[in-house]
């Protein structure tokens, strides 16, 4: 019997030994690129997916005075296919890069001010991530395999950093983490109810996520002529595929089908109504000049060599050139090169600037990604491509986690300017969850403020409405001038309502 205890003890003693050695064969040393002293411990390495899946990560502790007791936030990004350290370079993380792709400047917003954050790599073959195809050589990308993938690896590290577990959790994302994060949120709650995870979920956050694809489709028609994006005679058109309710009602995908990579097509082009919500609801959001997550923010770009764009659905005549001296000079321009935003343009380089700089070697040795790691890319084309959407409508994964009992606290939040993702669709989507469960309205909508220093006098940020049912509660809050990426376009406000949901305190 002494022999057995003994043995026991020197297999628990071993675990924990191997965990502490690849946590500290983890740890970023040093940084290249730095243009300041950074002052809190992050780690960069693998987790274990399904067999053969190795998804990268990188966990930054938290700034504050208390890193070891404030909570975890798991980010994922979406597209599908765009990588999570993406979201930490260019959006929520302690640094960006600038504009010469070598060095980093600090954001004094980040989010891990107040939280350990990390960001995870998904699906395989994101970003850093990579899949051992001896061991593992399917082709295949879904919602039910990435769920299955990030589940494995979150329970990894778990496993590797122990200290996390009784923490507060929350698991977090922005666009397609409208799936990634209900879906994963839907296998944690199983795990946990089933005793085969100890983790201390308390809520989930979605940043301008795809909730359901039809109502983005027939909110983006209203929010597209009341922005000015489409005008009154294509508004009038409209009406005669709606003839018997008001446009605001209507269902426009009635004239779409969806197919399994979750693009919307119309049912019969040919058809008057075909070709209208075709072109309304489709090409005048994603093929036009106009920046699909942040209708005002345009970046100064090169000529177009060609007198056409390249969308087939939607050409634009370019300007015809002028002679030199009866040509418009744009005096702002010469200050500020590269955009029209208030940041010197960097929404148009940090995509440009983040590659460059990952994919620096000594960068990639300093994460400890090994060679077979592929070049890392904001997004990858090939995983988007091959990826087959699974839930267009996410309402089966909120029923589950209603249905469940579990005690959880949800913020869904929105930029106000966003074509992709709008605030409209997501603000219909909770509302009919709230008719199908009868919630309470806890706070009727009303404004949230956001306040620079005491010095200065209070900015609207946005709106919020809440609803509870029972154990959940739902926090629906708009962002007052930001497009998809609210870290990146409205920094301060993000930060402060982000800490407000985590503290459970007024926004």
């Amino acid at each position: 019997m002494l022999t057995i205890h003994i043995f026991v003890f020197l297999t628990a003693a071993t675990h924990q030994l191997a965990f502490a050695a690849r946590k500290d064969v983890d740890q970023i040393v040093s940084l290249p690129g730095l243009t300041y002293d950074v002052e809190f411990k992050q780690y960069s390495g693998y987790l274990q997916g399904t067999t053969g899946v190795n998804l990268h990560y990188w966990l930054v502790e938290s700034q504050s005075a208390t890193p070891s007791t404030d909570p975890l936030i798991v980010w994922l990004n979406g597209g599908p296919g765009c990588s999570s350290v993406k979201g930490l370079i260019k959006e929520l993380g302690p640094f960006h890069p600038n504009p010469d792709g070598a060095t980093l400047f600090e954001n004094v917003y980040s989010w891990n001010k107040k939280a350990n954050v990390l960001f995870v790599e998904m699906p395989k073959n994101t970003g850093f991530s990579f899949q051992n195809t001896s061991l593992n050589n399917g082709t295949t990308y879904n919602d039910e395999t990435t769920g299955a993938d990030t589940l494995a690896a979150v329970k990894d590290f778990f496993d590797s950093y122990p200290e996390y577990k009784i923490r507060d959790f929350y698991v977090m994302g922005v666009s397609y983490g409208g799936v990634y994060v209900p879906l994963l949120t839907n296998l944690l709650i199983k795990e946990i109810q089933a005793g085969r995870l100890t983790a201390n979920l308390v809520g989930i956050a979605i940043g301008n996520g795809q909730l359901n694809v039809t109502q983005i489709i027939n909110s983006n028609m209203v929010l597209l002529y009341a922005h000015g994006l489409i005008g009154k005679d294509d508004w009038n058109s409209l009406q005669k595929c709606c003839p018997n309710t008001t446009l605001v009602d209507c269902d426009f995908s009635q004239w779409l089908t969806l197919n399994t990579d979750g693009v919307p097509y119309p049912v019969n082009i040919t058809t008057e109504c075909g070709g209208i919500v075709a072109d309304l609801g489709l090409a005048r959001v994603w093929a036009t000049l106009n920046n699909v997550y942040n209708i005002y923010q345009d970046c100064y770009q090169k000529p177009a060599t060609s007198s056409k764009t390249s969308f087939a659905s939607s050409e634009v005549p370019l300007p015809s050139s002028r002679s030199a001296e009866n040509a418009f000079i744009d005096q702002g321009s010469m200050i500020n090169w590269a955009s029209t935003d208030a940041f010197g343009g960097y929404s148009c380089y940090a995509d440009s600037a983040a590659e460059k700089f990952l994919n620096t070697p000594t960068v990639r040795d300093a994460l400890h990604i090994p060679s077979e790691a592929p070049t890392w890319q904001t997004c990858s084309e090939d995983v988007n491509q091959k990826y087959i959407r699974e839930y267009l409508d996410t309402t089966s994964l909120f029923d589950f986690i209603i249905g469940s009992g579990y005690k959880l606290k949800m913020l869904i939040y929105n930029g106000d300017v966003d074509t992709a993702c709008n605030f409209l669709a997501a603000e219909w989507f909770i509302e009919e969850l709230k008719t199908k469960y009868n919630m309470t309205i806890t706070e009727t909508r009303h404004p949230w403020y956001f306040q620079q220093a005491p010095q200065y006098s209070l900015q609207l940020a946005g709106y919020q409405k809440s609803f509870g049912f029972r154990n959940v509660t739902i926090d629906l809050v708009t962002v007052k001038g930001s497009g998809h990426y609210v870290p990146m376009d409205r920094p301060g406000p993000a930060l402060q309502m982000i800490t407000n949901f985590i503290n459970n305190a007024n926004y």
